[in-house]
Formats: C-alpha cells, sequence, structure tokens
C-alpha cells in the first residue's frame, strides 16, 4: 500500500516523521511518487495535490493536512472519503493567536503603541477581562480550545453555533434567529467557522451593525464568511473598533487590496494555527492505521452538513 504525502512546506521532515510512525507504510512525495496505481490514500495539503488526484486510479482517501477541506469536495474532485484533521496543537496554536490579539485591544495596547510614537507617558484605564465578554463564533473542535483558554483568563464566553450546547462556562446562543442576540453581548467576536454554504458571508452589513461600536472582530476561520465591503464600510463608520483578519477572501491577499493599508485592520498571512508536525503526524497517522484496519477514520467530512 503506497500513501502520497504532499504538504506544503517541509517536506523531508514530514516524510521521516510518518515514516517513523508507520515504518511499515510505503509513503511517497509528489516528486517520487512512482507507480500512481500503488497509491491508496493521500495525505495532502490545501495546495497543490488536487489535480494530481485525479490520476490516482487506486485513491480510496484523502487525509487533509489542514483543518478546512474546500479544497477537495469540488464537483471535479474524487469522490472519496475526505478525512478532515483535528489537531489539538494547532487548535492551542489558535488559541493563543486569538487569546493574544484580544488581549491587546481589552488592555489598550493598541493605544500605548500611539502614546509611544509621540514619547507620552498616560496610563490608561481599561476594562477588566471579567467585564469584556469573548463571543466565539463556532464551537467546534477549534472553538471549544479557542473558549476554554479565554475561560481560563478570566474572560465570560459566549459561543454562536447551529445547535448550542449545556456547557456551564459557557453562554450559548443556537441558529440564525439568535446571532445578532450573541453579536450584541460581547466586546469581541473570534470567527473559526468553517467555509460551508450556510457560512458564506455570514458577517454582513447586519451583522456588523449588531456589534458594540467598541467591539473587535478577529476572523481565523475562512475569508468567504465575510462580506469584505461590508467590513471595510462598518470600520469606516465607526461601528467597530477594529479587525484582525488571519484569512480573507483571496489568499494570498492581492497588494491593491484595501484590507492591507485601513489603520483599523491588521492582517497577518494565515499563521493563527500551523499544522504542527509532531501533532499532526500522530492524528493522521492513526488514521491511516484505522484505514489499513478496515476501520473507520474520523472525522469524516459529511456533504450533507458542508463540514
Amino acid at each position: 500500500m503506497g500513501v502520497l504525502l504532499h504538504p506544503d512546506e517541509d517536506h523531508q521532515a514530514w516524510l521521516a516523521a510518518f515514516r517513523d510512525a508507520l515504518p511499515d507504510v510505503e509513503f511517497r512525495l509528489l516528486d517520487d511518487i512512482g507507480d500512481p496505481a500503488a497509491i491508496v490514500h493521500a495525505v495532502v495539503s490545501r495546495h497543490g495535490a488536487e489535480l494530481l488526484l485525479n490520476e490516482l486510479p487506486n485513491l480510496a482517501a484523502i487525509l487533509a493536512m489542514g483543518a478546512g477541506v474546500e479544497q477537495f469536495t469540488g464537483p471535479d474532485s474524487p469522490n472519496v472519503p475526505i478525512v478532515r484533521l483535528v489537531d489539538p496543537g494547532m487548535s492551542d496554536e489558535m488559541a493563543t493567536y486569538a487569546l493574544s490579539w484580544i488581549a491587546h485591544f481589552q488592555r489598550r495596547h493598541d493605544a500605548f503603541v500611539e502614546l509611544q510614537a509621540d514619547g507620552e507617558w498616560k496610563p490608561l484605564p481599561y476594562t477588566a477581562a471579567a467585564d469584556h465578554p469573548v463571543g466565539i463564533l463556532g464551537m467546534g473542535n477549534v472553538g471549544r480550545t479557542v473558549g476554554e483558554l479565554f475561560a481560563k483568563a478570566g474572560y465570560p464566553v459566549h459561543a454562536w453555533s447551529r445547535s448550542g450546547g449545556a456547557d456551564d462556562w459557557v453562554t450559548h446562543f443556537a441558529g440564525p434567529e439568535e446571532l445578532d442576540r450573541f453579536l450584541r453581548s460581547v466586546k469581541a467576536v473570534v470567527s473559526v467557522l468553517p467555509s460551508t454554504s450556510s457560512t458564506a458571508g455570514l458577517m454582513d452589513a447586519a451583522r456588523f451593525r449588531a456589534m458594540d461600536d467598541e467591539a473587535v472582530f478577529l476572523n481565523m476561520g475562512r475569508g468567504a464568511t465575510v462580506v469584505e465591503l461590508d467590513l471595510l464600510a462598518a470600520l469606516d463608520a465607526g461601528e467597530l473598533r477594529h479587525a484582525v483578519l488571519d484569512v480573507t477572501a483571496v489568499e494570498p491577499l492581492p497588494a491593491d487590496s484595501p484590507l492591507w493599508r485601513h489603520p483599523k485592520i491588521t492582517v497577518t498571512p494565515h499563521i493563527a494555527g500551523y499544522t504542527l508536525i509532531p501533532s499532526a503526524t500522530k492524528v493522521i497517522a492513526a488514521n491511516i492505521r484505522r484505514l489499513m484496519n478496515g476501520e473507520a477514520p474520523f472525522p469524516v467530512y459529511e456533504p450533507a452538513r458542508d463540514y
């Protein structure tokens, strides 16, 4: 049995890690694939190998190396199960990214940066974490990890999802009818929503108007969930304090995009959560072993849920 391995980078490091984890499995990189008919499974990142997957006649499963799988779900993609990556290491990275940015604005560090530029020593009051509720858009594996870190840091945690929840440390909101109430209830919104038919353009002009004028919006889920022109208009109108965007509708973000230059937007290049070799290899290798043993891997992409 052969497994195609195609990460974004660090090919040799990934190859060594998988060979250590599964020494009885033949892993092949894209530039040394050998006989395509020998490839049964493909461990693939979000870039580069999509077209090649259709040239593997015996492909039985795709195992994603990132949180998203939309790149493998188009009409021209192979009709095989897609195993999503739920990597605790990546979730932890995303949680610390979110906490660092929300704390930056909650503690008014942005104002101190401006004061430093003017050489002004001026202590400023700020709202304590206990009085600064943070909302998590999307309460799956990543959202839960993000929420738990905020709760440990003393922030009240609110969460919005399709079906809600019953955790005693979270104020849950569910479904479209409760989205605006959720947005009004918090001082910061952290979106970890996936790209689906129901989340496309979810954060639009009406949603930004529902938020507190001093709220911060942070998106590290998928760029397609935000109407970027509406976000720009909301910031210009003073309906939001700031936006932190780790994901955008088009990536890499074009050099002429106004998102780069807006004074109330911070852009980072999709780095909130890296796929970490030690933790991701462990998770993916376990699913390859399940497939080899005739067991069901998990979690598998469900077309009916679009996730």
